[in-house]
């Protein structure tokens, strides 16, 4: 998906979702784009785009980690790694 239909599909206000690499991006009023259930706004979700159609994989990895922090996925993985770190911390104090 390229920039142009990006904005073609945000222009003509569809109410269809819109596929990019694997995420979702659905139009929720006039400046708001909701991907994979984050809040976007319009110029956000069009550096989501450009960064999806990078060339670089930091550019796409940064583009996906900025869906899961909007979105909340982020903070439950954070948590979980965190939680994980402590049980082995308390296994490794009790042997």
């Amino acid at each position: 998906m390229s920039e142009d239909q990006f904005r073609e599909w945000v222009n003509r206000g569809s109410a269809l979702p819109l596929a990019v690499k694997g995420h979702t991006f659905v139009l929720k009023g006039d400046n708001v784009i909701m991907v994979d259930g984050g809040k976007f706004l319009y110029e956000d979700a069009l550096e989501l785009v450009k960064l999806f159609n990078s060339k670089s994989p930091f550019g796409q990895i940064n583009a996906s980690l900025m869906i899961a922090e909007r979105n909340g996925a982020l903070r439950v993985v954070v948590l979980a790694l965190i939680a994980v770190i402590i049980i082995v911390v308390i296994l490794f104090a009790l042997h």
